[in-house]
C-alpha cells in the first residue's frame, strides 16, 4: 500500500499542482523550489500536522484563505481543507492511524546533541506508533502533571495529594512501557548494525555506542517529590517526572560530536530511523512514510553513496529531497520542482 498521487491547491508555495507517485521518490529542486514543503505535504496527510510549524494557518499559501491537499492511496481518495477561520476538515476517511511518517532532515541531525526535550518527543512520537494505548496515557500524563503544577502554585495541599497520585501511576506506566521499548531496541541494534555494509572503521565506532535513559527519577517517584516539595513549591512546577527524562547516545562515554563527524553523526541517526523501520514493519507491514530533506547535506560522497546503499533495502515508501539528481541511484520516479 502506498501514496501515489497528491494534489496540492493553495498549500505553501504550491497554487494547484498534481503529483504522481512511486514507491522511491526522488524530489529536485533549487532552494526555494518548495522540496520541504512538499515533503510537509506528504507528513500532512498522514498526521494532520506540519513538522515544520505549530500553526495549521501557516501553510496556506499567503495569497489565499485555504489550502487543500488530495491525496490517493491504495486507489482510494482522501481529502483534507483548512481555512483561515475554522479547523481542518477530511473527506473519505481517516488514515491518521494507520500510517507512520517519519521525517530526518536538519532538524533530526541534532537528535544527538540538541536539549533532552527533542529527544524525549521524538521516543513519545515513535511509541505513539508502537503501544496502542501510550498516546491515551501520554495525554492524562500532560493534564496530571499541568494539574500538579497548578496545585503546587495555589498551595492547594487536597488537590495536590490527588494529582500526585494520578501523575505518578501515569508516570510508571508510561515509564514502564517506554524502558521496555528502549530495551528491546539496545538489545537488538548492534547485530544490526553488525549485519550491514558499512566500512569497518565506522562499525567499530558505533559498536562503542552505549544508550542510556534517565527516566526523571531515581528510585521512588513518590518520595523523592515529597522531598522536593518545597522547592517545586517555590518554583511553581514538578522537578521530577517523565516531563525530565533523557535519552543519552555516547561513544566511548563521550558525546557523540566528540566521536563523530557531522557525516557520522548523520549515517547513525540513519540507521537508528531504518532499525526502527526494520523493527516496525515486523508489527506493521508497508505502513512506514520516510522522508528524507536535502540528504546530501553534510554528507560527503562516500558517506552518501553509503547512505543511498543503505536506503535501497529500506521496507517503506521513500521521499528524498535533493538540490542535484542522485544520478548513482535508481528512482521509481523523479520530480523536478
Amino acid at each position: 500500500m502506498s501514496l501515489s498521487k497528491i494534489n496540492l491547491n493553495n498549500f505553501r508555495s504550491f497554487k494547484d499542482s498534481s503529483f504522481n507517485l512511486k514507491k522511491n521518490n526522488l524530489i529536485l529542486g533549487q532552494n526555494g523550489a518548495g522540496k520541504s514543503s512538499f515533503l510537509e505535504a506528504i507528513f500532512f496527510i498522514f498526521s494532520k500536522k506540519s513538522f515544520r510549524t505549530s500553526s495549521p494557518n501557516a501553510m496556506i499559501n499567503f495569497e489565499s484563505n485555504f489550502f487543500k491537499v488530495d491525496a490517493i492511496l491504495d486507489g482510494k481518495k482522501f481529502s483534507f481543507t483548512k481555512d483561515l477561520s475554522s479547523s481542518i476538515k477530511s473527506k473519505e476517511g481517516n488514515i491518521q492511524n494507520d500510517f507512520m511518517p517519519l521525517v530526518l532532515n536538519n532538524f533530526s541531525l541534532n537528535l544527538l546533541e540538541a536539549p533532552k526535550e527533542n529527544r524525549r518527543s521524538f521516543i513519545d512520537y515513535l511509541m505513539f506508533h508502537v503501544e496502542h494505548d501510550y498516546k491515551i496515557n501520554h495525554l492524562k500524563f500532560k493534564k496530571a502533571l499541568a494539574q500538579r503544577n497548578r496545585a503546587l502554585k495555589k498551595s492547594s495541599s487536597s488537590e495536590l495529594k490527588s494529582w500526585t497520585k494520578v501523575f505518578v501511576d501515569l508516570s510508571q506506566k508510561l515509564t514502564k512501557k517506554k524502558l521496555g521499548f528502549i530495551d528491546s531496541f539496545l538489545k537488538m541494534f548492534p547485530s544490526y548494525v553488525d549485519s550491514l555494509s558499512v566500512p569497518e572503521h565506522l562499525k567499530d565506532k558505533f559498536k562503542e555506542i552505549s544508550i542510556t535513559y534517565d527516566k526523571g527519577w531515581k528510585d521512588s517517584l513518590l518520595e523523592e517529590l515529597r522531598e522536593s516539595f518545597v522547592k517545586d513549591q517555590t518554583r511553581g512546577f514538578t522537578s521530577l517526572g517523565p516531563q525530565t527524562s533523557d535519552l543519552s547516545v555516547k561513544i566511548k562515554k563521550q558525546d557523540s560530536g566528540n566521536i563523530l563527524s557531522r557525516g557520522e553523526q548523520k549515517l547513525l541517526i540513519l540507521l537508528i530511523y531504518l532499525f526502527f523501520i526494520k523493527a516496525y514493519n515486523a508489527l506493521r507491514p508497508n505502513k512506514i512514510i520516510f522522508l528524507l530533506d536535502d540528504l546530501p547535506s553534510e554528507l560527503d560522497e562516500k558517506n552518501l553513496d553509503l547512505a543511498l546503499n543503505l536506503l535501497k533495502d529500506a521496507d517503506c515508501q521513500l521521499f528524498i529531497t535533493s538540490l542535484e539528481n542522485l544520478e548513482k541511484y535508481e528512482f521509481d520516479f523523479v520530480i523536478d520542482l
